[in-house]
């Protein structure tokens, strides 16, 4: 976010003219940076941020901030900034070939998770973060040396350099822009001509020399910024980045600038048709210098341009104009401030345009009523977020702060005293200012005008420039009748009765229970009760006091018969009622007061609720899903009415269907879920209109029960901030009174099996280049923790593989990556899905590299080494994943885990049954889950491999 100080300054000059008076600041009165950051600048002018935190726990955050990046580079350099990056981890002076990457993985991170960087128009940052529980000292000396050399002494070769431009071409090939107006947004400036990542063209023109020579001109003391934040002392580390970086030579920087984000004056117009839609929308945007938040003020007049957006908002909505409107920041000094309208027609979207200017040109003369404002700004205010203090926040999103504060100059407020002060002032706006800062705003429309349109084949000929002139004017010349804000009741809110079925208690009775096991190391309770519900309690040490709460029973959509199968898309009828007892608005209003939520889940293979609720209401919270299970209310009106927009409906293709016709990506997903046993082919299968005719809500409503009522094998997760004791004598009296069944289930897990011969199968590509592979291994296994850990170190194994070998040594593609599936129960599958996207011409080479990697890990143990730095990086994301205040990652590890087959009592010797996995468990392991011959492949390609057995 580079801008023009100048310009900022002019800017916030202007804008405090068209203001009436808020506060007054001293414009030398910067916002603080966070509590206890140290900040200071060498005499060679390097900059330095530290900052102490503890979340997460023993790990420390390390940043190089350049404040240089592609719109710095001359003609023949296009593309350095980005290449230069790639280079940087190739080795350096202390830190030869792939010794950097290797150290830090040495410590347990992980090479593009922990390890990365990132460059874009203004900015080149490296980051990487390392533990700070083993070795602390020596870990922080040998992180800045990283530093260090990154500014004066990375390597390159020739070889190194010719080795990098097939990852960097392979990078472009893949690389998307997301935004089908880029080229409408990026102006007419240089942003247009430096694309971060070149071109390949300018790819292929970079050599050592001309590297070297950006390297040298750029990478200075006086352009760079270390950020290190986490379980530190600030003052150690400054000595320490005094000692280490003095000595580099304090030098010129020439030709050194910020550059605006720049247009050529009128209107600019892009478009884009889509047969699917069927409105065309049309964005409006009007470039016009930001707010950077520099001062109290600066903040305040950001904050406004915030509240403007929602008063513009809410009178749209007023006057029933379905325009949305947006404002944020989008590149060097600029905002777009964005209008959104809609039409099925030419005339319509037209109409729409002329009607939004008109409201605006009304609010700009006329403003705001009085109560209408109030209403705006105490909704706004309420919604503002609070201060946050330095032990809620992880050490990484500081980070984030620090290099806006680098790059643009941007302070946030962290502390509770000055957010509570910038809401005061913003309650202080007076409509006038809103009036003059939309006035400002809109007078850049007469500078640029940047129109997106994605039309639909019913808006005929494209839209001209000429049309959106004439809406605008049309807009400006209509005067619009009088508008009247109509004040919505705001009773005050009265304490919902808690209805007698919630609100009732049942008596305690240890003899429900038949067993309780405590876990000490993990402090979980398994608590087994005698009709075959399983409880496991987390408690947690986070400041809000929520449980969260997630069951799980057997049988999902893949144990159904297909005579049962239209019970099946029914029974979400069940979730959208209530309880029987209980009026259905007085129950929701009830549920949202007490901040109590529940939902059903239904799975391939499993049944359940999610759910939330504070502590202080879990009785009522048991109380609700009981009764959810047993007198769930049956809403007979609406379930006919859906029926009836079903049958009015039938035979219409919808909006997904349609996507899906045209988006292989999403049929090659569907294709692995069938072959891998992840989705059940008929659940894409439409009812039939006599199936949709015999549904009857009273029979979904038996196939629910029936299915929710069971208690043997259903098992109830509670993680938060709770006593163990109390949660867990209020659950059992609840759910401990369900009678156990009288017969086993009807249900029952089908049969499945994966692929017994190799299949390989094409999608098609529009990229005339480029195939996109997901190579799938896959085989049975025997649920446990320890056949789960061996499955997921044989997974960053093999990645370590991908990269060493098709990235950095062959050069063939730009990011492989490795995912592991696996389902314990019922099938006991797995499988690794090894995807990245390559130049079609090397197909045949990375087919036989990969089966190479595969057959040696099979042929040969991996080392030691190795082995431990992968273990560590585990114990590491344990670590700072399941700590005491995270309840939502405990919630979601044990849920997984126990689905899966995984035990308690595993979990609990965690380290230890890492520790026991060995080199010879894995090559072991290799051998009898891999089968070379065995495997599916699938592809989006416009060129068929030869080895495509889709139609042999």
């Amino acid at each position: 976010m580079q801008r023009s100080k100048l310009r900022s300054i002019l800017m916030a000059a202007i804008f405090i003219v068209s203001m009436s008076p808020l506060i007054v600041y001293a414009q030398t009165s910067f916002i603080p940076l966070p509590a206890g950051t140290l900040e200071g600048r060498l005499p060679n002018g390097l900059r330095y941020l530290i900052l102490r935190n503890s979340s997460p726990a023993s790990r420390i955050e390390f940043r190089l901030v350049m404040e240089v990046g592609s719109v710095q580079e001359t003609e023949q350099e296009k593309g350095c900034a980005h290449f230069l990056e790639h280079v940087a981890f190739g080795g350096t002076t202390h830190f030869p070939k792939r010794s950097l990457v290797e150290y830090l993985e040495s410590l347990g991170m992980k090479y593009g998770q922990d390890i990365n960087a990132f460059t874009g128009f203004d900015r080149t940052i490296y980051m990487f973060a390392v533990p700070a529980d083993h070795q602390k000292e020596e870990v922080i000396d040998r992180s800045l040396l990283i530093m260090r050399d990154w500014l004066d002494g990375i390597s390159m070769s020739s070889e190194k350099v010719e080795n990098e431009k097939g990852i960097i071409l392979e990078e472009l090939r893949g690389y998307d822009l997301g935004d089908d107006f880029y080229s409408l947004k990026i102006g007419q400036g240089i942003f247009g001509h430096r694309i971060p990542l070149g071109t390949v063209e300018d790819i292929r023109k970079v050599t050592p020399q001309i590297l070297e020579g950006y390297y040298q001109k750029w990478y200075v003391p006086s352009l760079a910024t270390l950020i290190v934040v986490g379980d530190i002392s600030p003052q150690d580390i400054e000595i320490k980045i005094k000692e280490g970086f003095s000595s580099l030579q304090k030098r010129p920087v020439n030709g050194f600038r910020t550059y605006p984000l720049e247009y050529t004056k009128g209107i600019h117009l892009s478009e884009i048709r889509d047969s699917l839609q069927t409105k065309t929308k049309v964005e409006l945007m009007i470039p016009h210098p930001c707010v950077v938040e520099r001062t109290m003020e600066d903040a305040v007049m950001k904050q406004m341009g915030r509240l403007l957006v929602r008063a513009v908002s809410s009178r749209f909505q007023g006057r029933k104009l379905k325009t949305s409107v947006s404002d944020q920041w989008y590149l060097s000094d600029k905002n777009h401030l964005v209008l959104t309208v809609e039409g099925q027609n030419r005339s319509e979207l037209l109409a729409a345009i002329s009607a939004t200017v008109a409201e605006l040109n009304e609010l700009i003369r006329h403003g705001w009523q009085e109560e209408e404002l109030e209403d705006i700004k105490d909704d706004f205010c309420h919604q503002m977020q609070s201060g946050t203090g330095n032990l809620s926040r992880s050490s990484s999103a500081w980070c984030d702060d620090f290099v806006d504060y680098v790059i643009s100059g941007d302070r946030y407020l962290t502390d509770t005293t000055r957010q509570e002060q910038l809401k005061t002032d913003i309650r202080k706006v007076e409509g006038s200012s809103l009036q003059a800062l939309l006035k400002e705003w809109l007078s850049y429309y007469k500078e640029t005008l940047l129109v997106g349109c994605s039309s639909h084949t019913g808006l005929g000929a494209p839209l001209t420039k000429e049309e959106i002139a004439d809406a605008w004017a049309q807009g400006e010349q209509t005067e619009c009748t009088a508008y009247s804000y109509v004040r919505p009741d705001r009773k005050e809110e009265t304490e919902i009765a808690t209805p007698p079925c919630l609100a009732s208690r049942q008596f305690f009775d240890s003899t429900f229970i038949a067993r309780i096991v405590e876990y000490p190391h993990t402090r979980i309770r398994e608590v087994e009760l005698k009709n075959g519900i399983r409880l496991v309690l987390k408690p947690t040490q986070e400041a809000d006091t929520a449980l969260l709460l997630t069951s799980f029973a057997p049988f999902g959509t893949s144990s159904l018969p297909d005579e049962k199968y239209p019970l099946l898309e029914g029974i979400g009828y069940m979730d959208m009622g209530g309880i029987a007892k209980v009026d259905g608005e007085m129950l929701s209003d009830y549920l949202s007061q007490k901040e109590i939520s529940l939902t059903m889940a239904m799975e391939n293979h499993w049944h359940g609720f999610i759910g939330m609720a504070s502590v202080a209401h879990a009785p009522e919270f048991f109380n609700l899903i009981f009764e959810k299970i047993f007198d769930p209310e049956l809403k007979y009106d609406d379930f006919e009415e859906i029926r009836q927009e079903l049958l009015k409906d039938y035979g219409k293709e919808t909006m997904l269907e349609k996507m899906l016709k045209r988006a292989p990506d999403r049929l090659l997903s569907a294709r692995m879920d069938e072959l891998m046993g992840a989705a059940i082919p008929r659940s894409s299968n439409k009812l039939s209109i006599d199936q949709i005719k015999s549904q009857n809500l009273d029979s979904i409503a038996v196939f629910y029960k029936e299915l929710y009522a069971r208690p043997e094998g259903t098992t109830y997760v509670i993680c938060g901030n709770f006593d163990t004791d109390t949660i867990m004598r209020q659950f059992v009296s609840v759910f401990g009174r369900i009678p156990a069944s009288l017969c086993p289930s009807e249900y029952s897990y089908p049969h499945f099996e994966l692929p017994v011969e190799k299949h390989i199968e094409g999608f098609p590509n529009d990229n005339e280049t480029q195939t996109l592979f997901d190579y799938l291994f896959f085989g049975y296994y025997q649920p446990g923790l320890k056949s789960t850990l061996t499955l997921k170190l044989m997974r960053d194994v093999i990645r370590n593989r991908l990269i060493s070998v098709l990235r950095e040594r062959e050069s063939l593609v730009y990011s492989p990556y490795i995912s592991l599936m696996y389902e314990g129960i019922p099938w006991r599958t797995f499988y690794f899905d090894i995807n990245a996207s390559a130049d079609n011409r090397n197909m045949p080479e990375i087919d036989i590299l990969l089966k190479e990697i595969l057959h040696k890990l099979q042929l040969q143990e991996i080392g030691e080494e190795e082995l431990r730095n992968i273990k560590r990086s585990f114990l590491i994301a344990k670590r700072e994943a399941l700590n005491e205040e995270a309840p939502a990652n405990w919630r979601t590890t044990l849920v997984g885990l126990l689905k899966n087959g995984e035990s308690l009592a595993d979990f609990e010797q965690y380290e230890q049954c890492l520790e026991s996995i060995t080199p010879a468990t894995l090559r072991e392991a290799f051998n009898s889950y891999l089968s070379l011959e065995n495997y599916s492949l699938l592809y989006l390609s416009k060129n068929k491999l030869k080895n495509d057995t889709k139609n042999n």
